[in-house]
């Protein structure tokens, strides 16, 4: 669960993207309203910290879109993709574009883009469980094929892989803690020291990255 500091401190650079102009000045009007939201226009992506994209179908443009923005930004942006459907080999490149959530649109409400863009803000990723073991798969079968000759040398503890095993297993920081007698601060402490050191973006990429390095 999140801090409750979290629930207060500014989520600055956020600009939206989407298909079309009712659902773009929709999606944004809403995120504008909440005072812990700065919301810039699509020519400010160069500044942005978050990037919410909209779209029916996810294509090569969409993910040509979040490529250009994580150039933009030095791979700092994190963005909060809301789309009908993604396929696996999609799913693996959006994480390495800067993913930090996806939401299933036909199921999604402007109150949980908010909370994504949010959480994404604090380093922290919504992804349905079935696009998690998606991914999960996806980095494995690269893993195979990639590393052939076993596993590649990483520096972590093993604390760390079991924090990031359980993540990958799907459960939250509150799950991982009571699973491992841990406290929930811990617990996000090695999840951001494992993102920091590595240069990752996030969470659901760290969990991707122990896989192809074969730790998982």
């Amino acid at each position: 669960m999140p801090d409750r500091a979290d629930e207060v401190r500014p989520v600055p650079g956020v600009v939206v993207q989407a298909e079309d102009l009712l659902t773009r000045d929709g999606t944004a009007a809403f995120l504008a309203a909440d005072e812990r939201v700065k919301l810039l226009t699509v020519d400010g992506l160069a500044d942005a910290d978050i990037l919410v994209m909209l779209t029916a179908t996810v294509s090569g443009k969409t993910l040509s879109a979040m490529s250009r923005a994580s150039r933009l930004t030095d791979g700092r942006i994190r963005i909060v993709l809301v789309a009908d459907h993604i396929s696996d080999q999609q799913l693996a490149l959006a994480v390495n574009h800067g993913l930090a959530s996806f939401l299933v649109r036909p199921f999604t409400s402007f109150s949980q883009i908010l909370a994504a863009a949010v959480e994404a803000h604090h380093g922290r990723s919504i992804v349905p469980p079935v696009l998690m073991s998606m991914l999960l798969d996806r980095m494995r079968s690269m893993q195979k094929s990639e590393c052939p000759t076993g596993l590649l040398p990483v520096e972590l503890t093993q604390r760390e892989v079991d924090v990031l095993r359980l993540l990958a297993e799907g459960m939250d920081t509150a799950e991982i803690a009571n699973k491992l007698s841990y406290s929930e601060r811990l617990i996000k402490s090695v999840i951001q020291t494992v993102v920091k050191r590595l240069g990752l973006r996030n969470r659901t990429h760290a969990v991707a990255y122990a896989i192809r390095m074969g730790i998982l």
